[in-house]
């Protein structure tokens, strides 16, 4: 072996040569080839490593620790890797400027695999003896922590036997770390480490080395490209302080003094802590505790004084850790009724009285402890009952108000109950009181109530506690409500979880009682809002075990009625119910074998439809057709299209519905071929020419599918040049339906990034200057922009929004001196439907077609134009920084058009954010933007007059003494 340097050379190398490191790369590949080994790489650096100067010593140093970090894992013996370490462990010793380059050394060699046992203990041993860790710079601190960390990984048994002393040397390097890169990189780590090695009579040093941190303060610098939040590192110290037990149980004081904090952070992280601890420690631990734990948490749940307003989040996390002490303390019987009476105690004055301020904290602290377990469960329902059913029944008058809070107060308790399947435990007799109260609510209170939203919920929670009498005043109920006028009964919710509850339970009386008077009752009178309602009610129960079949018979009897009703609402009501049921939830069981095998829904669809049915109930069948379709397997979807697809006449208005169902959601591996031409020339042609809006939208949105989905190839795309010859001679008659045709055309070939799709855009382009076919063009670019829930597209290639975006203003940009009302209309539906940072790598086209459009008479232009530009405003761009001049006129002259309530809502928001923007380039404005924010003042809507005060207030305070000093 040849080196690149001679022996008495080496040292002028090093002080000389800045690309000698570039040279070891050589040196790597050799030793990884056997042609050199590191005790001969090592010799010759010798006079190097062994020089008199500090820094000579310390290149030398760092030449073989880069050599070792582009080693492979394997690619030194244990040998040879006994010498290197030996080397590194003595090297230790050195002068400190040596450190940097040993500590590069070392991490590579703790990645070493064939490292022994005994040489990663010396190694260690060297750096926590030798080398300080909170005396070097950020990054060989890194490195430091990451020898520990893949040492300790690998060697788990040779340094539990070295015991103690290795504890305390991770402590030792730990301590101190303000990094936070480093703080996040230990927070992950150390949890692990901590599980996995004993902590000897040095667990509360650990805790300690980690409770220093906490709570975390810490304030991300807004320039790092990589940043940590606080809530991250919060997150992962907390996971080091309760990695174990044997850690927990120092946290529970820590807490304790963290709470009596005045920030809310603090307070929230602390509380945050204490659920997870407690789900560590035994109850025994926490015991003495407990009150000290439930006088902090009262502290934060029921704040005294002049501002005694609790923060939603904090009151939360207070229940959360009350929830955890109960659940904590029920592991023994006799803590639990020690804990949950104290909390009692503390409650009670106010639980007593309905109309306390603290009543609400109170009932959700027991709620809380009801929820940890069955036995907490049981102890609050049986003490609160009676307390909530006093107030109510007494003699005198209730005022409705807390007469309401009581019964949603035991309908909450209700919850809990069902939660835990303890109503058999209760007392039978309190448990027949609340039933009775529940009971004589639903035959007393009118439909609207809240008290009678609140017994169906709890009815619903715990069904099993009502009598087999009662049942049928429950029953009764549901019936009543579901069938009465929307207006007078707004609980649906409740009445349908009532009915469901009950369903699962009581089938057969359900279905006797229930079901039985809704499927007989008259809907002939009945207001199509509750058809709506009920059938949906009904349709949920078809997915129940029992109810499928008669549900789907009775849906299906309205469907197919004979002869066909001339009112056909419960039909359609009834098809899109049967819609909503197989498309919630991916429901293909029932798709496929129930309504396509079973009860041959498709095949009856064919036979009895006619072109005498409203198109609402074909719409209505057709999006009932696709649901099935779609949940079918792919080779019963050929052999359907097979089948039923020639017989299709797409003339006839009931056969193209048939089509639409049939092709709507087709997978795209059934082919199409042999029907694909025929299929395209019907559709374009009934498009062309049919008065029926709702039959061209049919149209348009099969052949935005069938383009989609079309093969690529000469066959295709022939139809596809034939069709678009065919639209351009009906662009020369002016007809307008050509345009949007060409606008789905587009649409689907767009999607899959058909190369055809660019030429379809130039020509709707184009079109924008045309005398008469301008505005429809527009509305293209709509439809080529919107995404439209029902529209199936199989082929969807990425970045299509984007691609769309340069094509058009590829086209466009040289034109924008001469853009019309559509051009601009149609640019910002492009925009709308491009990604915001797509556009803001645009502005410089982007932002003046934006004005312009602010400038133009379309409203609808206006408000899209002011979406995107209110956006640029919050973030701050320098482009309207740049455009403030031209910007807050139009701004202020749109707070005040008369024709649109949202153009003037969006100017006034633009108008209120533009404020963040620096004091110097606001103040010109200033006196302009004051007298013309007066008018808005008194505009006829709410609304825009509450943005009015909003903007004018922010203007006021521009250049204002407190905001000089914030600005300072």
């Amino acid at each position: 072996m040849k080196f690149p340097w001679s022996h008495t050379t080496i040292v002028d190398m090093i002080k000389n040569d800045h690309k000698v490191e570039e040279k070891c790369h050589k040196v790597t590949a050799d030793i990884i080839a056997g042609k050199l080994t590191i005790a001969e790489f090592v010799e010759e650096l010798g006079p190097a490593l062994t020089h008199t100067d500090a820094s000579v010593r310390a290149q030398g140093t760092l030449l073989l620790s880069n050599v070792l970090k582009d080693l492979p894992p394997e690619g030194l013996t244990g040998e040879q890797l006994e010498f290197v370490s030996a080397f590194y462990c003595d090297r230790a010793k050195d002068h400190n400027a040596v450190s940097p380059m040993v500590l590069v050394g070392m991490e590579a060699l703790s990645r070493m695999t064939n490292l022994s046992d005994a040489a990663a203990v010396r190694l260690l041993r060297s750096l926590f003896e030798l080398i300080p860790c909170q005396s070097q710079k950020k990054p060989e601190r890194t490195l430091y922590f990451q020898t520990i960390v893949a040492l300790s990984e690998r060697k788990t048994d040779a340094l539990k036997e070295w015991g103690a002393d290795f504890i305390y040397g991770v402590i030792g390097a730990m301590e101190g770390e303000r990094d936070p890169r480093n703080l996040l990189y230990l927070f992950e780590q150390m949890p692990t480490f901590i599980r996995a090695y004993p902590m000897h009579h040095l667990a509360e040093e650990m805790f300690e080395t980690f409770a220093c941190y906490f709570p975390i303060d810490f304030h991300p610098n807004p320039n790092d490209p990589v940043p940590i939040t606080r809530d991250t590192l919060a997150e992962k110290l907390a996971d080091c302080l309760c990695a174990t037990a044997e850690m927990a149980v120092f946290a529970v004081p820590l807490l304790l003094e963290k709470l009596d904090s005045s920030l809310n952070v603090a307070k929230l992280d602390s509380l945050a802590l204490l659920g997870r601890c407690l789900a560590l420690l035994d109850v025994k631990e926490v015991e003495e505790h407990q009150a000290e734990l439930w006088s902090a948490l009262k502290r934060e749940l029921f704040p005294s004084g002049p501002s005694s307003s609790t923060d939603k989040a904090l009151q939360e996390a207070g229940y959360a850790a009350m929830q955890a002490l109960a659940k904590n303390a029920s592991t023994s019987e006799s803590s639990a009724k020690a804990f949950l009476d104290q909390t009692l105690l503390g409650v009670m004055g106010s639980l007593t009285d309905a109309s306390s301020k603290n009543f609400e904290a109170s009932l959700q602290v027991e709620l809380a402890c009801a929820r940890a377990s069955s036995y907490c469960a049981v102890y609050v329902i049986e003490k609160l009952v009676p307390m909530l059913l006093a107030q109510l029944n007494v003699d005198g008058f209730v005022e409705m108000r807390l007469q309401n809070i009581l019964v949603d107060s035991l309908q909450r308790l209700m919850i809990p109950c069902a939660q835990w399947y303890c109503w058999a435990e209760l007392d039978p007799t309190l448990l027949g009181q609340v039933q009775k109260k529940f009971i004589e609510i639903l035959l007393q209170q009118p439909n609207a109530s809240e008290q009678k939203r609140s017994a169906l919920k709890a009815l619903a929670a715990v069904p099993e506690m009502v009598t087999s009498e009662n049942r049928y005043v429950v029953y009764n109920t549901i019936v009543n409500d579901l069938l009465t006028s929307i207006d007078k009964v707004p609980q649906t919710d409740a009445v349908e979880d009532c009915l469901y509850s009950f369903a699962t339970r009581n089938q057969q009386e359900v279905k006797t009682v229930v079901l039985n008077k809704l499927i007989t009752h008259d809907y002939a009178t009945t207001e199509q809002a509750v058809i709506q309602r009920t059938f949906k009610a009904l349709g949920k129960l078809i997915l129940y075990h029992g109810y499928m079949e008669k549900m789907i018979d009775f849906f299906l009897s309205l469907v197919f009625a004979k002869p066909p009703p001339v009112d056909d609402r419960l039909a359609i009501v009834a098809m899109d119910t049967l819609t909503d049921v197989v498309e919630t939830g991916n429901h293909s069981q029932l798709a496929k074998a129930e309504l396509y095998v079973q009860y041959k829904l498709l095949d009856r669809f064919f036979e009895y439809v006619t072109d005498q049915l409203t198109s609402d109930y074909l719409y209505s069948m057709s999006r009932l057709i696709a649901a099935v379709v779609k949940q079918l397997p792919t080779d019963e979807q050929k052999d359907l299209v097979l089948k039923r697809l020639p017989t299709l006449q797409l003339q006839r208005r009931s056969h193209l519905y048939l089509a639409s169902g049939l092709l709507g959601y087709l997978d795209e591996s059934v082919p199409l071929v042999d029907h694909f031409e025929s299929l395209v020339n019907d559709l374009s042609k009934l498009a062309l020419e049919t008065d029926d809006e709702r039959v061209r939208q049919v149209c348009h949105r099969l052949l935005c599918s069938l383009f989609n989905r079309m093969p690529d190839d000469d066959h295709h795309r022939g139809v596809l040049k034939r069709l678009l010859a065919v639209l351009k001679t009906e662009l020369k008659k002016h007809n307008h339906q050509a345009v949007l045709i060409l606008g789905w055309i587009g649409k689907g070939l767009i999607a899959r990034g058909h190369a055809e799709a660019g030429e379809i855009i130039d020509d709707v382009a184009e079109l924008l200057d045309h005398p008469t076919l301008s505005h429809m063009a527009a509305l293209a670019f709509e439809i080529l922009s919107l995404e439209f829930p029902q529209l199936h597209l199989p082929l969807l290639k990425g970045l299509f929004k984007q691609k769309l975006f340069v094509w058009v203003m590829k086209k466009l940009e040289g034109k924008m001196e001469q853009y019309a009302v559509a051009h601009l209309k149609a640019l910002v539906f492009v925009f709308k439907a491009t990604p915001h940072a797509v556009l803001k790598m645009n502005l410089a086209k982007v932002g003046p077609v934006l004005l312009k459009c602010l400038a133009q008479d379309d409203d609808y232009t206006m408000v899209e134009a002011l979406t995107m530009v209110g956006r640029l405003i919050r973030e701050l761009d320098v482009f309207v920084q740049d455009h403030l001049q031209s910007l807050i006129p139009v701004l202020l002259k749109l707070a005040t058009r008369e024709s649109s309530m949202k153009v003037r809502i969006g100017a006034l928001e633009c108008l209120l954010y533009i404020c963040k923007y620096p004091t110097f380039l606001l103040l010109p404005f200033k006196q302009t933007a004051l007298i013309e924010l007066q008018k808005p003042l008194d505009d006829r809507k709410r609304l825009v007059r509450n943005a009015a005060v909003a903007a004018r207030l922010q203007w006021y305070l521009v250049g204002s003494t407190e905001e000089a000093k914030d600005d300072k």
